[in-house]
């Protein structure tokens, strides 16, 4: 079959003959339709991420929308070395969720990985009723949706943290986002998050971690003994602005301040079943969009590596 193979960390997988998957226990194989290139996918054909193994080759893809008898499903979790980007592909066979039928194949192919970060650790423990949430990166693919997804679960305010002007401006057109403009100076950055906290936020949904992660915390701490230990949940999510922060250990003193991640390791698989569906209906409901580029197959190593916005998915059937 042709997949698009990871033959050499760092460089872009080509697409190439690849061995043909055989099901075994547990598994089933699909006809891939299209998956998309995450930055989580992107990580770990670099060999970067922490769920990146050692052994080469393997087929790029960790998700997507595939064919299993005469029905679209979303999909996921194949063995090594096998992955979505791909013809065919073999996966558990619990890991079918039907696609509504008003949701576009590649849509869905690109938006379900970036949404999960945002959806789950708000499933998980909730926003209270009208709560605050903030969003470090609101100005990406995954932090836009995040803020979107923040008002879905009943954020009353949610404050979306970006560098991008332009798209800040977008992301920030409901009257219940307040943009915040993130700067290069750490000490900016907290003042202007603390100018509009108000006691809050319940939940800070971290896509930067890094130097801005530090002047959140700064922030967090600024007036936090006039606000009655009010408590924050901070979950980091990514970290496109560093992978170290430089926390003061007075800051945890100081306020309720309980930091959790939220990744493959850390989401309750039963809990992530149980939720596609009804994240899958608000993508074809509720306007869930993030741009997309479409490549196909063939010409994977090309829009690998192209200069060109939006998310890349690559249809495959």
């Amino acid at each position: 079959m042709k997949a698009a193979v990871v033959s050499t960390f760092g460089a872009p997988p080509a697409c190439a003959d690849f061995p043909d998957p055989v099901a075994g226990d547990g598994t089933v194989e699909v006809r891939m339709l299209a998956a998309g290139v995450h930055q989580l996918v992107r990580s770990v054909a670099a060999g970067t991420h922490y769920s990146a193994g050692d052994t080469l080759p393997f087929v790029a893809g960790v998700d997507g929308v595939a064919e299993l008898d005469g029905r679209r499903i979303y999909t996921g979790g194949c063995p090594a070395p096998y992955g979505t980007i791909a013809e065919r592909t073999v996966v558990p066979a619990g890991w079918a969720v039907p696609v509504p039928d008003a949701l576009p194949t590649e849509l869905a192919a690109a938006v379900v990985n970036p949404a999960m970060s945002s959806w789950m650790p708000l499933v998980d423990r909730g926003v209270p009723p009208g709560g605050t949430v903030l969003v470090l990166g609101a100005t990406g693919a995954s932090g836009g949706l995040a803020v979107r997804i923040a008002l879905h679960h009943g954020a009353g305010r949610v404050i979306a943290a970006g560098r991008n002007p332009a798209a800040l401006e977008q992301v920030a057109d409901d009257d219940r986002v307040v943009p915040v403009r993130l700067s290069d100076d750490p000490a900016a950055t907290t003042a202007a998050l603390a100018a509009v906290l108000d006691g809050g936020p319940d939940v800070v949904l971290d896509y930067l971690w890094g130097p801005v992660a530090g002047a959140t915390f700064e922030a967090l701490r600024s007036g936090s003994l006039h606000h009655g230990g009010r408590p924050v949940r901070y979950v980091q999510i990514g970290a496109l602005a560093g992978r170290t922060v430089a926390l003061d250990a007075s800051i945890l003193r100081a306020r309720r301040i309980d930091v959790s991640g939220s990744g493959g390791g850390s989401i309750d698989p039963a809990l992530l079943f149980a939720e596609l569906p009804r994240l899958l209906d608000a993508v074809a409901t509720e306007g869930l969009r993030i741009p997309l580029r479409v490549a196909e197959l063939g010409d994977v190593e090309r829009a690998w590596t192209a200069d060109a916005p939006g998310r890349l998915v690559v249809t495959t059937g």
